[in-house]
């Protein structure tokens, strides 16, 4: 209970009120028993002269004025103040103020008065008589205190990260003090994301002491900048200036970020795709001086991983041989590092060292006399495990195949890349683990890499990332540590419906508009916008897991055979004018914003749903956003994403996804590189987007494109 007390009512009534106390304690005498006089100390400030009863006061000012809390002790069976006075003391402890009460009912445990403005550490007296319920007394009762400043609860500034993921949570650690230094508090402190409370503890805080208060484990699910405040309340006793029982911390939310002490890879082996070494041979019909134009696309796609077949008995034909050296040729115009891939080993796995030696001599041409210095790999035989080499064949044609490279003094050079594996055929023995366990057990001193092919149905993108997450498991985790290398993915590509009726036989097929499909239209699947967002896919997806280097089948349209009719390519027909498929353009973006030799950087978050098989040996990868980070030598810095929820569209979406990245470089500048924007399946450039103060981007792509953001400058 608060008594207010005019300021009128105070000196002049001092003397009546000596008066009335007077009268009071001769009438307390009265009608009770003798008071025996106990002077002991209460709370420090609080002294007591009674018998029975006694007062525990505390006398709190501040900016607002000063109270005085009173309690009778022990309380039971009390009714009522029959009169109560209480006298202020000024500075030099002479009589200020005294203000009188009179049948002040007592029904909480402390009655509070308003004393009016009290400056500190000035002594108030309080006398009383106590009523108490039937059979009604009256207890003379009297204390004395100073007035202490009320508490003063402070919240420092508040310790969270500046930026975190919608995935991690964070403790957020401050401190309560109490700065006024007289009277210790209570007081509940909540921390507020917006209007919602997120945590609240209970906190208690001595005069002029600190409370450290931690919230752990604090979910930030929208990525978004967190506007968080940690508020006090509550205060007991009331707190004398709320002005500062407010914090407030911003931390940037995220959906992804960079963590560059993270290396998936240490030298990227780079992206490509294969070149039909047949392209200037006769096999391969095309209109007369049509050649440059293809030539000139394909230099300005700058690919950086290119594997070309070499085939002994179609290179034995002329036209076709020459044909084989010019396609290396432009390989190596094109600034690619070269795979040569000895195709099939029907013959050679019979007579390896014969063999081996002419591939050897052939090598040593198109290195040392020919100066393409970018042939820098060789696989022997095309899916060795589909056909009828034995492991032990293709063992002893490598091992011949190395010991011509080391005495042609090539083998420092040229590197030997065992696989080209398809995960299993009807050939017994066949399955890629099988192969895998061979090699490192009987290849490993000679081997340099590893390569597999991939491929995968367009409405069937969990086949693709199991067959990733399967090699990745075999090779890192199955092999031996010191049998575990380099692998790259030297075929792969995406199919569609086979056999339409009405239409022409061709791979990889058929799109249709439906997943799954139930039927198809007449246009290919290496025309649409599906096939190139799921190539771009695989790219992002297998360099997440650690394969170095891979290469789209293929490059151009080119006939390896007479009736080859495969379409899977990048650059349309001759006789169309080497169209650009959207799967050009998607490849493009990649390799205009990456550097083979650049390091790999992680990105988080990272599952286990995104490199793990379940227990069951299935891929559980969720749709989601997938980025991938490259860094180069002198402080390039690229990303590049999109979010697999657009794995089938063909066609442009209204959602646009939004993008928000953490642990970039401050206030970097990054343009904004994108792939199929506005439906066309081409590429453009939409602006620049710079990192904040603590390195965060944040920017928006349509569902059904993918994008890069980087420091190079591109065009």
């Amino acid at each position: 209970m608060t008594i207010k007390l005019p300021m009128s009512a105070s000196r002049r009534g001092l003397r009546a009120a000596v008066v009335a106390t007077a009268a009071c304690i001769a009438f307390a005498a009265v009608g009770t028993a003798a008071l025996a006089e106990d002077s002991r100390p209460i709370a420090g400030t609080t002294t007591r002269h009674a018998t029975q009863y006694s007062l525990e006061l505390r006398a709190l000012t501040g900016p607002g004025g000063a109270e005085l809390g009173i309690q009778v002790v022990p309380d039971a069976d009390l009714k009522a103040f029959a009169w109560l006075q209480v006298r202020i003391f000024g500075a030099n402890n002479r009589l200020r103020d005294v203000h009188t009460y009179w049948n002040v009912a007592i029904r909480d445990d402390t009655t509070t008065l308003d004393l009016g403005r009290v400056a500190r550490n000035r002594r108030i007296d309080v006398d009383a008589l106590v009523k108490t319920k039937p059979p009604t007394k009256l207890h003379f009762v009297h204390g004395t205190t100073t007035t202490l400043l009320r508490p003063d609860l402070a919240i420092g500034p508040l310790q969270v990260p500046a930026q975190t993921l919608t995935t991690r949570p964070i403790d957020v650690q401050f401190e309560v003090a109490e700065v006024n230094g007289d009277t210790a508090a209570t007081a509940r402190v909540t921390l507020l994301w917006g209007p919602s409370a997120l945590a609240t503890q209970e906190v208690s805080v001595p005069a002029g002491g600190t409370v450290p208060v931690t919230f752990t484990g604090i979910q930030l699910p929208t990525a978004a900048p967190a506007e968080l405040a940690v508020v006090a309340s509550d205060a007991s006793p009331d707190d004398a200036n709320p002005t500062n029982n407010t914090r407030r911390a911003t931390v940037e939310v995220t959906e992804h970020e960079l963590v560059p002490s993270w290396q998936v890879l240490p030298s990227f082996g780079g992206y490509g795709a294969q070149f039909n070494q047949h392209i200037y041979a006769a096999v391969t019909p095309k209109p007369a001086g049509s050649l440059p134009a293809l030539e000139d696309k394909v230099k300005a796609l700058e690919p950086q991983l290119v594997r070309i077949f070499f085939n002994e008995v179609q290179e034995a034909t002329p036209d076709q041989m020459a044909s084989f050296i010019e396609t290396v040729e432009l390989a190596q115009q094109a600034g690619a590092t070269v795979n040569i891939t000895y195709q099939t080993a029907a013959n050679a796995k019979t007579k390896p060292d014969e063999y081996m030696g002419k591939f050897a001599a052939i090598l040593d041409d198109l290195v040392r006399t020919r100066g393409f210095t970018n042939v820098r790999w060789v696989t022997i035989q095309n899916e060795p495990n589909s056909t009828l080499v034995t492991q032990a064949q293709y063992n002893a044609l490598y091992r011949a195949l190395h010991a011509e490279l080391v005495s042609r003094g090539l083998r420092d050079e040229i590197g030997l890349m065992g696989g080209d594996l398809v995960e299993s055929s009807s050939i017994a023995g066949s399955n890629h683990r099988f192969w895998f366990q061979y090699m490192a057990q009987n290849m490993n001193d000679i081997l340099d890499a590893y390569s597999v092919h991939i491929y995968w149905n367009y409405w069937d993108i969990p086949r693709m990332e199991f067959r990733l997450k399967s090699v990745r498991e075999i090779v890192n985790e199955e092999l031996p540590a010191e049998a575990r290398k380099p692998v790259y993915v030297t075929e792969f590509g995406v199919r569609g419906i086979q056999n339409v009726a009405g239409l022409p036989v061709i791979q990889p097929g058929y799109w249709s508009g439906v997943t799954p499909p139930s039927s198809a239209d007449s246009t290919p699947l290496s025309r649409t916008n599906v096939a190139a967002f799921q190539h771009l896919l695989f790219n992002i997806v297998a360099t997440q897991l650690g394969f170095s280097g891979t290469v789209k089948w293929d490059a151009f349209w080119g006939r390896y055979s007479a009736g080859y009719r495969e379409v899977y390519n990048l650059i349309g027909p001759a006789d169309e004018g080497w169209p650009l498929f959207p799967s050009y353009h998607a490849l493009l973006l990649q390799l205009q914003t990456t550097q083979r030799g650049w390091q790999v950087l992680g990105v988080a978050p990272w599952a286990d749903d995104d490199w793990k098989l379940s227990d069951a040996g299935q891929a559980n990868d969720q749709p989601e956003k997938e980025l991938t980070a490259y860094a180069g030598p002198d402080g390039q810095l690229t990303l590049i994403g999109l979010d697999s929820h657009g794995v089938q569209l063909n066609a442009v979406s209204p959602e646009t996804p939004s993008y928000s990245v953490g642990g970039l470089p401050p206030g970097q500048a990054f343009t904004l590189a994108v792939w199929n924007a506005s439906g066309t399946g081409e590429d453009s450039i939409e602006g620049t987007v710079t990192a904040n103060a603590v390195g965060v981007v944040r920017f928006t792509v349509p569902l059904q494109a993918a994008f890069a953001l980087t420091t190079v400058p591109v065009g």
